[in-house]
């Protein structure tokens, strides 16, 4: 099992955007476009050199009684087995 991202940054060339036209969360990168959900994307915008955990208390602030830490793993794993996601720069 790959290790989990501590620091998730969207890889070069990706980005995230809201279509106005569609009324869609978008992931878009050079070969493509992924659809986000809600959680999918509060998730992806808090992609900004916060750490993981750092990103999972947001979550839980935002969303009373959720444990997201398990889905936020998960995703960020997926996005991360395609090449959207990377590892950021570690603070000290």
């Amino acid at each position: 099992m790959p290790q989990p991202i501590a620091t998730p940054v969207l890889a070069p060339g990706t980005r995230y955007r809201w279509d106005k036209v569609r009324n869609q969360h978008q992931l878009v990168f050079p070969e493509g476009m992924i659809v986000l959900n809600e959680p999918g994307q509060a998730i992806v915008q808090l992609c900004d050199g916060r750490t993981t955990d750092e990103l999972i208390a947001v979550l839980k602030e935002k969303y009373p009684g959720a444990e997201p830490a398990g889905d936020v793993h998960e995703f960020l794993g997926h996005l991360a087995k395609r090449g959207l996601v990377r590892e950021g720069a570690q603070r000290d």
